[in-house]
C-alpha cells in the first residue's frame, strides 16, 4: 500500500498543476502532520467526515485522526505494536494487531479499544481462523472481519475468503467462508479495507475474475450472507477502476479517465453510486481529483488527503505540508477524450 500512496502522491503532483476550477469546499492543512511522518498506509473514513491515517510500514505503533478543521489525535499503541486492520466507533476507534501462528494455522490478535480523546479503554486478545483485512463494528457492539485462510503456503489459489463475528467483549462467535459465484471462479473482497455499517450487517464488495462478476455482500451478525451481483462496466479508456469506496446508502465505484480541458488532457474522477441493497446504480457524479488518498465520501462531497503543492504561496505553507481538501460533486460529466 505504502508504493501504491506513493504513485498516487507523484501523479496528483502532475495532475493538480493545472486541474480545472471547481468549487472546493474546504481546504485546510492538518495540524501534527507531514508527507514524511509515515502514515501512509489504508485512509479509514469515520464518523462526521473524520479521517483515519494508518502507518505505511511497521515502524509507527498508532493511527492518526484526521478532522475536517484540520485538527489530528494520535491513538497510540503499546511499544513495538503494529495496527493491523482498524474499526471508528464514534469518534474513537478500535485497533486489532494480529500475528500469524504458522503451526496452529490460526491467528492471536490483541483488540484496543480507544475512546474519542485517545485513550485506552480496553484491551482484548483471543484468536482469530481468518487473518484479517477490514473490520466493522456494529450498533450491538459486535464485530465483523472480513479475511482469508490458507492451509498450504504453496498454493496460494486455494485461500478461503470469509469474515468472523466478534462479540462485545472480543470473544469468536462464528466464522463463514464465503461461497462460490454463481457464475464460477471464486468470490475475493474487492473494497480493501473499506466497509459499511447498517442495523446489525456490515456490507462489503466482492470480485471474482473468471468470469468477471462483482457483487456486494451484506453479512449479518448471525452468520448469514446475502449477495447481490452489481452490475459494473469493465475498465476501459472511459473507465479505469481505482477503488470502491461506501457513502450513505451506497456501495461507489471510484474510478477516473481522460478528459479534455483546452488543449490538454486531464484526468477526472467518477463515482458511480449503487444501492447497497438493491445493487441498482442509482447516480454518477464526478470531480477532478485533488488529492492523492480518498478521504470520506458523503453524497454530494468528497475529499482528499493532499500535497502542498502548486497551492498558493500566500499561504506559506512547507513542502512537506499535508492538507485535507473537500470537493462538491458535480453531477455533469465530462466525455472520454480518446
Amino acid at each position: 500500500m505504502c508504493s501504491r500512496l506513493a504513485f498516487a502522491l507523484l501523479f496528483s503532483v502532475v495532475l493538480s498543476a493545472a486541474s480545472p476550477a471547481q468549487q472546493i469546499t474546504g481546504d485546510v492543512m492538518v495540524q501534527g502532520a507531514s508527507l514524511n511522518d509515515g502514515y501512509m498506509g489504508f485512509t479509514t473514513c469515520g464518523a462526521d467526515g473524520q479521517v483515519y491515517r494508518r502507518p505505511g510500514s511497521g515502524a509507527a505503533s498508532s493511527v492518526m485522526r484526521v478532522s475536517p478543521d484540520g485538527s489530528s489525535l494520535v491513538f497510540t499503541l503499546p511499544e513495538h505494536t503494529y495496527p493491523g486492520v482498524i474499526a471508528p466507533v464514534g469518534t474513537g476507534v478500535n485497533i486489532l494487531s494480529a500475528v500469524y501462528a504458522t503451526r496452529e494455522r490460526r491467528v492471536h490478535f490483541q483488540m484496543y479499544h480507544f475512546d474519542g480523546q485517545a485513550s485506552l479503554l480496553e484491551q482484548d486478545q483471543g484468536t482469530l481462523p481468518l487473518y484479517p483485512h477490514a473490520m466493522a463494528v456494529l450498533p450491538s457492539g459486535r464485530t465483523i472481519m472480513t479475511g482469508s485462510h490458507l492451509d498450504d503456503p504453496e498454493h496460494p489459489e486455494d485461500r478461503k475468503y470469509g469474515f468472523a463475528i466478534l462479540d462485545e467483549n472480543d470473544k469468536l462467535v462464528k466464522s463463514v467462508y464465503l461461497p462460490l459465484p454463481p457464475g464460477g471462479g471464486g468470490w475475493t473482497f474487492a473494497s480493501g479495507e473499506h466497509m459499511a455499517v447498517g442495523d446489525g450487517v456490515a456490507y462489503v464488495m466482492l470480485h471474482s475474475n473468471e468470469p468477471p462478476q462483482t457483487a456486494v455482500a451484506m453479512l449479518s451478525e448471525e452468520g448469514h450472507i446475502d449477495i447481490t451481483e452489481v452490475a459494473v462496466p469493465p475498465d476501459s479508456d472511459a473507465h479505469h477502476h481505482n477503488e470502491w469506496l461506501f457513502g450513505p446508502g451506497v456501495a461507489v465505484e471510484a474510478y477516473h479517465y481522460l478528459v479534455r480541458v483546452g488543449q490538454r488532457q486531464r484526468a477526472f474522477d467518477g463515482f458511480d453510486e449503487y444501492d447497497l441493497k438493491t445493487g441498482e446504480k442509482v447516480a454518477t457524479k464526478g470531480s477532478f481529483p485533488q488529492g492523492f488518498a480518498f478521504g470520506c465520501y458523503s453524497g454530494n462531497e468528497v475529499s482528499f488527503l493532499a500535497h502542498s503543492a502548486h497551492v498558493d504561496p500566500a499561504r506559506r505553507l512547507s513542502p512537506d505540508a499535508l492538507r485535507l481538501v473537500t470537493v462538491k460533486l458535480q453531477q455533469a460529466m465530462p466525455k472520454s477524450s480518446p
